[in-house]
């Protein structure tokens, strides 16, 4: 989804300044969305990025509603500590909260799977699921709204398709 030298695949909505570097997707002001230009059902990302202090990001995934995406339209797996009771990195927004973890200024790698009616992440080698029918189908989002934050070596594969 990312090709290594522009964001092709990808709607942009907001201010945000997302740029690719060499190997790495950057944003480091404004705020805004990627949208992935398609959904599917099944599939599975995985992913490595990097957060600074203060940096607010998350991963939608099963977007219903592409003008107005959050946690009551799509699952958001937060990319970083929330500064709130919403849990840590890898978290569910309200389904599955992880405990507050080291990842700020350092690589983090996180995998995401979602296949029928059951979400699993894993993030750092800590893993953790939900059972849940609300969203079956629809594109991703990378959320950007404060701080630093670099993607790299960014895999999504549609099972059986890719």
């Amino acid at each position: 989804m990312f090709n290594g030298s522009d964001l092709s695949a990808w709607l942009q909505y907001g201010n945000a300044n997302w740029h690719v570097n060499g190997n790495e997707v950057i944003v480091n002001q404004g705020r805004g969305m990627l949208l992935s230009k398609f959904g599917v059902p099944d599939f599975q990302i995985d992913f490595d990025y990097w957060v600074g202090d203060g940096t607010q990001a998350s991963l939608f995934i099963r977007c219903l509603n592409t003008n107005v995406i959050n946690p009551d339209n799509a699952y958001e797996v937060r990319l970083s500590n929330a500064a709130t009771g919403s849990g840590g990195a890898g978290s569910i927004v309200n389904m599955m909260k992880f405990k507050s973890s080291a990842i700020v200024n350092q690589w983090n790698h996180l995998q995401v799977s979602a296949m029928g009616n059951q979400i699993s992440v894993t993030i750092n080698g800590v893993s953790g699921s939900v059972v849940d029918t609300r969203f079956a189908v629809g594109p991703i989002a990378l959320n950007y709204q404060s701080g630093d934050l670099r993607l790299k070596n960014f895999n999504f594969t549609i099972p059986g398709r890719w």
